[in-house]
Parts: structure tokens; sequence; C-alpha cells
């Protein structure tokens, strides 16, 4: 979605006349490049919990209390924008297990900005061009992954972007593509990293 101006809250419903519509949520944007502040999450490895756990080959128990946690965060007003860095569902293969995991979510990722990173149990395959030799994503290959979190990446496959938000530079890469010296992401890093202007954005969070 484009043209959404920072620091704004959004009322907005989903649906059709057809088959109905949700109930109106608000969607607050993250501050812009250069404001003061910005409160945010960072965190990674949560996966799902159904409250129904027969459903699951592998079960996070503690993604339903971190998850509750933030939405109460969230609702207090105290969170800006949120960033999962790296193995996103642990759906590995179990595609109806990313249904799990967005229903999970759905009280954070709906009412501000959730931002991610590819991680292993979402890209790792074998012969698949990751950097790690392992099954760890059950044939995915960062297929769902993309699919569902369309991230302002330069390409498909090439999982790494930065973005601004408040005082802050983010820089977001792949731990499972190449980066070592002289690779097109290796290269991509030190562009972006050259590129922040620390008068409008002193601080830097590196993360993959």
């Amino acid at each position: 979605m484009t043209g959404l101006e920072p620091s704004t809250t959004y009322t907005y419903r989903y649906g059709s006349d057809s088959v109905g519509w949700s109930d109106e949520t608000q969607f607050r944007t993250p501050p812009a490049k250069g404001a003061d502040d910005l409160k945010f999450i960072a965190f990674g490895d949560m996966g799902k919990t159904p409250l129904d756990p027969s459903v699951e080959h592998y079960i996070q128990p503690g993604a339903l209390s971190v998850t509750r946690a933030m939405s109460d965060e969230v609702a207090s007003g105290n969170v800006d924008s949120i960033f999962h860095i790296g193995d996103i569902s642990y759906a590995t293969g179990f595609l109806v297990e990313w249904d799990y995991f967005l229903n999970l979510i759905t009280p954070l990722a709906s009412k501000v900005s959730y931002m991610t990173a590819i991680g292993n149990h979402e890209r790792d395959y074998v012969d698949s061009g990751s950097v790690y030799i392992t099954p760890d994503s059950g044939g995915e290959c960062g297929v769902a992954y993309e699919t569902y979190f369309p991230m302002p990446t330069p390409a498909k496959d090439k999982p790494w972007y930065s973005i601004q938000q408040g005082p802050v530079h983010f820089t977001v890469i792949s731990t499972e593509h190449d980066w070592t010296q002289g690779s097109e992401q290796y290269e991509w890093i030190k562009s972006d990293l050259a590129s922040v202007d620390r008068s409008a954005t002193p601080w830097l969070v590196f993360m993959g």
C-alpha cells in the first residue's frame, strides 16, 4: 500500500458486498524519517500456537504470551512499529500453518507497521541457493514468506532492504543469502550504510 502519510491513523475495513465486510480497524503509520521519537519492538523466532494444538506439527507455546503482551503494548499506543527478525511462522512446508500464524498476529499487524526479515525456517533448502544446505524451510525456499510479507526488497529472492522511521535507519539483511565480501548483498550493505544521513537518522539498527 502506498500514499500513506506518516504518524497518521487510518480507519479501514476489508471484504466485499458479496462475502461481507470486516469490522472497522484503525492502523497508525510510523513517524517519518527525521522525527524525534520512535517506539518499536524487535524480536525473532516466535512461531505460532493455535488454541487447539492438535493441528500443529511444530508448537511454540511462548507465541501466545508474546503476542498477547505485544498486543497490550500496541493497544496502549506505546508501539509505532514491529520488526520480526527471522523464523517467522515455522510452517516449514505445512502451508496451512501460515494461516494460523497470520491469524495470531492480526491484533498487531492490522494496527501498526509489521516488518520482517527472512530466516532459515523460511528459506533454507538443499540445492536452492541458500547459504546453509539444510532442509529447514521444508521446501518453501522463501516463496511463502515473500508472498505473505512483501518487503521493499530489490527483487524476488533478494530479501534485504532498508527503511527509515523517525530517528532510526534500519538495515535489514538476509543471513540465508551470501553476504561475504564481494557478494551482491555485501555490496548492497556497503552502499546502504554509506548512504545513511546521521543528521536525520542518528540511530542505525543493523538486523538479520
